[in-house]
């Protein structure tokens, strides 16, 4: 299990599981918070796994998935009705639990191999807490020094090190440029992978929505969704340059889309 892969087989199974829009952002939600989590360790130092539990605040999962509390609740029904997930409730002062289940066989997260950890609150984590994650790549420690050394030590051999990506995958603007490709991907399962650099190109435009054009992450992730599941929009925004450069286009027409829907439910009960 890894993050492409959950989102790329749940994408498969939405025309046969029919969730709602609600049930879909929550799924989205729990998959991106469960990322994060990945970069931190359970109390024992140990490495975390997918199979592991996690524990979001109900007020992350409202601003990740832009659902109520309520419809946090109904939405989770449903999706662990579906087999997406699992989840236990705490009662009011504890967050509830949540798993990701294996889509990609008939075994549940529970019954992993690498599960070492029951559901109870032993496994919870703290998002606010020491990011210390294995998976960070290294810095490169070679620094300018502004004195000059002995032409000798710059013949020294010095370890290689790959420089660290500007964007880490835990970043809001790694994480939105990814869900613009699981989308395309999604749409066109023979779109090529995207290189390294691609990714990091992919997520600076993010990046420049965010802190030149003004765009909140919920709005940027509304949009992609949107476009994304529009019939003529899909086939054009490919890539976080193309998104960013129709995004008012894209905004306008989006708006417009909700209010006519809104208007027809009038319409409908009047």
């Amino acid at each position: 299990m890894n993050y492409l892969s959950i989102s790329i087989n749940f994408a498969r199974q939405i025309p046969m599981l029919n969730p709602t829009t609600g049930e879909i952002a929550l799924f989205h939600a729990l998959l991106d918070l469960k990322n994060i989590d990945m970069n931190f360790k359970d109390k024992t130092g140990k490495r975390k796994s997918w199979a592991d539990g996690f524990d979001p605040t109900s007020a992350t999962l409202q601003l990740y998935s832009g659902l109520s509390a309520n419809g946090i609740v109904k939405a989770r029904e449903k999706l662990k009705a579906l087999g997406l997930i699992d989840f236990k409730s705490r009662g009011r002062r504890k967050s509830t639990i949540y798993k990701l289940l294996d889509l990609s066989s008939d075994k549940s997260a529970f019954n992993s191999s690498d599960n070492s950890s029951d559901i109870s609150g032993d496994n919870s984590s703290d998002i606010s807490g020491d990011n210390s994650s294995d998976n960070s790549v290294p810095l490169n420690k070679t620094k300018q020094d502004k004195t000059k050394q002995d032409n000798n030590s710059e013949k020294s051999e010095t370890p290689s090190h790959k420089p660290k990506p500007k964007f880490m995958p835990e970043s809001v603007e790694y994480q939105l440029a990814m869900r613009l490709f699981k989308w395309i991907h999604y749409n066109n399962p023979k779109h090529l992978a995207l290189t390294n650099k691609q990714e990091q190109q992919w997520a600076d435009n993010i990046r420049l929505m965010i802190q030149h054009d003004h765009r909140s992450p919920q709005e940027i992730k509304s949009v992609i969704d949107w476009c994304q599941s529009h019939q003529f929009w899909k086939t054009n925004i490919l890539s976080t340059a193309k998104l960013r450069k129709q995004f008012d286009t894209l905004t306008v027409q989006m708006d417009n889309d909700s209010g006519t829907k809104r208007s027809n439910k009038k319409r409908v009960y009047s």
